[in-house]
């Protein structure tokens, strides 16, 4: 990455390592989140400078901890986080780091797949110097000198048997504070997403590494999340007692909606005998948790956490587009079971409905989360 580029960020060399930012060059970049917001460095205290969705191809010309350095298409440069970008094309970005290997008996391979012939064989716990990546594949150097591949959903980066950063948070608890978090293989955005973890989850935490965090998953199974994005040492019962309330509130939200279920459309209206769509959005929330919304609509799709159609949870909104033009028109509250509860047109009533058809799934345009 060269000066110039810098410059433009507004960000000194003193603040970057260079090799740092360099490492993630000639890789290509798809964004996995509905929207993702560009930021002027590498972090959250960064101010917004633009927006991403989901799909779009983002050139990668840098990376620093975990974000990384992308060309928009305006030919502007910003930073995004990796936790929502999907990496492809070659990399060396773990060019001379350590490895510990973590899994009983790896193959060490000819080439980058398991197309090669095996050469030789790591166990768990070694440590091998890895020389190069590609595609998930690292590139290391055996005790006689010689060189080959193994898979990297084996290999964990940076960390050994006796790191004291291990210990540091070992058996801690820690909250997610995003709304999705991926649990990858290893410690760092190169490794593959092997789970999710949602904002408020609480998550045991038995290692860490370079600013990542071994957690315990429900099933028994271990993965890694970014730890900028978890709290450590709020208690169980803090998490709980806020995993309550969440729940408690959705539960509220659901309640009085299915309370309205046969009440008439009425244009304009907002209750508590007749309503349009946004009208009961706006009457039960407002009177279900004391959340006042927007008035329309267009307004309420303004507000509120984005959340993908696959992490839909009861009380989320849903924003679809019924006139045809792309843009918001139409609004229901989620239930669970693949249900919404809607006021959805002239002459007809507050009902439940299913939105897993073509109709609601040609029409869906995003969701959004308010408690």
């Amino acid at each position: 990455m060269n000066k110039k580029v810098i410059m433009s960020l507004g960000l000194s060399a003193a603040a970057l390592s260079l090799s740092t930012i360099d490492a993630s060059a000639a890789q290509t970049a798809t964004v996995t989140t509905d929207v993702l917001n560009v930021r002027s460095g590498a972090g959250t205290n960064y101010s917004i400078m633009s927006k991403v969705y989901k799909g779009d191809a983002l050139e990668v010309v840098g990376s620093s901890n975990g974000w990384y350095n992308v060309k928009l298409s305006n030919g502007k440069i910003g930073w995004v986080s990796g936790d929502y970008l999907s990496i492809s094309g070659s990399s060396t970005n773990t060019e001379s780091k350590k490895g510990t290997v973590t899994t009983d008996t790896l193959n060490v391979r000819s080439g980058a797949g398991t197309s090669y012939s095996v050469i030789s064989k790591v166990h768990k716990g070694d440590t091998v110097n890895i020389v190069g990546s590609s595609n998930g594949w690292y590139k290391i150097e055996l005790s006689n000198g010689k060189t080959g591949w193994v898979s990297a959903d084996y290999v964990s980066v940076g960390s050994s048997s006796n790191n004291s950063n291990n210990t540091a948070t070992e058996n801690k608890k820690g909250t997610v504070t995003t709304d999705t978090l991926n649990v990858r293989s290893g410690a760092g955005t190169s490794y593959s997403v092997i789970s999710k973890v949602h904002k408020g989850d609480t998550v045991n935490i038995v290692g860490s590494s370079n600013g990542w965090y071994k957690i315990e998953l429900s099933n028994g199974k271990t993965g890694w999340v970014s730890a900028d994005y978890v709290s450590v040492g709020s208690s169980s019962n803090n998490s709980n007692s806020s995993s309550s309330t969440t729940t408690n509130k959705a539960q509220a939200i659901v309640d009085l909606a299915t309370k309205q279920i046969g009440k008439p459309y009425v244009w304009g209206a907002e209750g508590p005998s007749s309503f349009d769509c946004s009208g009961l959005t706006y009457y039960v929330f407002k009177n279900a948790v004391g959340i006042s919304l927007p008035r329309t609509s267009t307004e309420q799709s303004k507000t509120g956490t984005t959340v993908s159609k696959s992490n839909l949870q009861p009380g989320d909104l849903i924003f679809s587009s019924t006139n045809g033009t792309g843009n918001v028109s139409h609004v229901g509250i989620y239930i669970g079971n693949n249900e919404m509860i809607h006021a959805p047109k002239p002459g007809d009533v507050v009902k439940k409905t299913k939105i897993n058809n073509s109709y609601w799934d040609n029409a869906y345009l995003w969701s959004k989360r308010y408690i």
